[in-house]
């Protein structure tokens, strides 16, 4: 929902019950100012704030809404965030409240009520580590980025909202290609697109490394689907429900990715609690290990690997955080030959030393996932 502001184009409350086209609008907008997107609504007034409220409901009544996303609450008044969202908790206990907040805030969860909020980080950090820009090409920089993803500090467990491989923030563009220094683009755009076979992998690795992290993933459309370019409303950029229904590999690799990955998490407890351990880090190789859960039916030891090197045979050793002996079997591997990686890429089964340590298969640009056997 967009309350921060009034409709910049056909604005069907502009001059509604009163005054005229030189009096600011009439009683939604009265003495407020002009942003970007619309007029700013006037936030003062009880009736207006009531207007607001009442359209929220109406999301959750009449259309059934599991919850609502809250955009550019920053450039709402604090109080009537608190206040609104204190409602909405009362009479709607099981609707989730998401926030969009920049500079990102946990505050926006702690203290102006929402469960969630948007965590654009994630995103703009992968991007510096893919283009080895910002601190992206220093090892301890890019492993403090991926841990930070992995547990988004000041934010508890679902407070955190992921999307890595962009949102519509970054995917649309509303002129023609070119906005923003023509930045505007699909994830596998920015890797050299859906041909790319190095490409394909590090979106694979991104998707299923984001649903190993502690917060709510999230996708935009398209994504799933290796869509390319930008996306717009217009018939040559709006969702392509070729890649989604026909018979094109790559598409289908990566929707197999993603539904394995959605499934994992739902099936593995671990990935939803708010256990995390970091039982690995190998700056160097471009290697983090975490466990997500604390007991074994619930245990995930999560594997991420961005870089060109590879090890096959069981030739890297990681260190599981976990008792000696225990024997660990591989849930996901976004390099699996039906994803559109390759045979024999990562061990099914290993069996740690006495001291916790596995000798597994990495494959390059990868996220593999073990579960206690």
């Amino acid at each position: 929902v967009v309350l921060n502001h009034g409709a910049a184009k056909k604005n069907v409350l502009w001059n509604w019950d009163g005054y005229g086209p030189d009096n600011c609008g009439g009683i939604y907008f009265e003495g407020q100012k002009d942003t970007p997107w619309g007029k700013r609504f006037s936030f003062h007034k009880a009736e207006v704030q009531d207007y607001l409220k009442q359209a929220c409901r109406t999301w959750i009544e009449e259309y059934g809404v599991d919850g609502l996303r809250f955009d550019s609450v920053h450039n709402m008044p604090w109080g009537l965030l608190q206040n609104m969202t204190h409602e909405l908790k009362e009479h709607y206990p099981d609707k989730i409240l998401i926030a969009e907040i920049t500079p990102e805030n946990p505050k926006v969860i702690s203290d102006a009520g929402f469960h969630s909020c948007w965590v654009h980080a994630t995103h703009f950090d992968s991007l510096k580590i893919m283009k080895k820009s910002d601190g992206g090409d220093d090892p301890s920089k890019k492993m403090g980025m991926l841990k930070n993803m992995v547990m988004p500090h000041g934010f508890p467990n679902i407070g955190g909202v992921h999307s890595v491989l962009g949102s519509h923030d970054q995917i649309g563009d509303r002129q023609d290609g070119n906005e923003d220094g023509k930045s505007h683009r699909y994830y596998i755009s920015r890797l050299g697109g859906k041909g790319n076979w190095h490409g394909r992998a590090q979106c694979r690795a991104w998707f299923a490394f984001q649903n190993c992290c502690r917060g709510l993933p999230m996708t935009f459309m398209g994504s799933e689907t290796l869509q390319e370019g930008w996306w717009h409303v217009d018939q040559h950029h709006r969702f392509n429900w070729g890649l989604a229904e026909g018979d094109d590999v790559h598409s289908a690799e990566m929707r197999r990715l993603v539904t394995a990955s959605n499934k994992l998490r739902v099936a593995a407890p671990g990935l939803i609690q708010d256990d995390v351990r970091f039982v690995h880090e190998d700056a160097g190789s471009a290697v983090l290990g975490f466990i997500r859960g604390s007991s074994p039916e619930e245990a995930c030891l999560c594997i991420l690997h961005l870089g060109e090197q590879q090890w096959e045979n069981g030739g890297y050793g990681l260190n599981t955080g976990w008792g000696g002996g225990t024997s660990w079997r591989l849930a996901l591997n976004s390099q699996a030959a039906e994803f559109g990686g390759f045979e024999g890429s990562a061990k099914d089964e290993v069996q740690a030393d006495g001291g916790g340590k596995i000798f597994i298969s990495i494959p390059k640009w990868s996220c593999l996932i073990y579960r206690p056997s």
